[in-house]
């Protein structure tokens, strides 16, 4: 697939990053962070992007892991590896928590995550995003940089990360059949 210079990143925890990556993961679930914009909440501003690893929050404790993706080290200082990029196929803003933890296996998150994440800034809501995943043969190393630091999820890229070459992390007949799944269970 071609794709443009990616100009944005997404934070997220090393471990999901892995998961999107091997292809056994295809959301996540976000509702914002400390540095975020408009009032600490996460909103889906961005259809491609570039992954950005982080060890900032991670916690074996809050992930629920069924795939056995190791929490690694964070990288050597000053580096920062992009695995590769995503493109939000679909976006529910979540309303309500039944529907969210009736994903079960789809999330790597533990219910009592789930729920902190739900009732964040006691705004009873989460966005699912249900990401179309490409790898890049090996990471491309960034450098790391005050500007990428803090608990918020859209990064802007000092440095342009190429799109190519990259591999779907998911074949696509299982991608839209697990995305099927998920829109029948969370779109009213």
């Amino acid at each position: 697939m071609t794709a443009p210079a990616l100009t944005i990143g997404l934070h997220e925890w090393q471990v999901c990053c892995d998961a999107l990556i091997a292809g056994t993961l295809s959301v996540v679930v976000r509702k914002g962070g400390i540095h975020e914009r408009k009032g600490g909440l996460f909103a889906p501003e961005h259809d491609r992007f570039a992954l950005i690893p982080t060890w900032l929050h991670q916690d074996a404790g809050r992930l629920r892991n069924p795939r056995g993706m190791p929490i690694r080290p964070a990288p050597s200082a000053g580096q920062i590896p992009i695995p590769g990029w995503c493109e939000i196929a679909q976006v529910w803003r979540v309303t309500d928590l039944t529907r969210l933890l009736a994903l079960g296996s789809e999330l790597a998150w533990t219910e009592a995550e789930l729920r902190t994440r739900f009732a964040y800034r006691d705004q009873p809501f989460v966005f699912v995003l249900a990401l179309r995943v490409w790898r890049f043969p090996e990471p491309v190393i960034i450098p790391d940089a005050p500007a990428y630091a803090g608990c918020r999820s859209w990064i802007p890229l000092l440095d342009l990360v190429s799109a190519q070459p990259a591999v779907a992390a998911m074949d696509e007949a299982t991608f839209y059949s697990r995305l099927s799944t998920l829109n029948g269970s969370l779109s009213v």
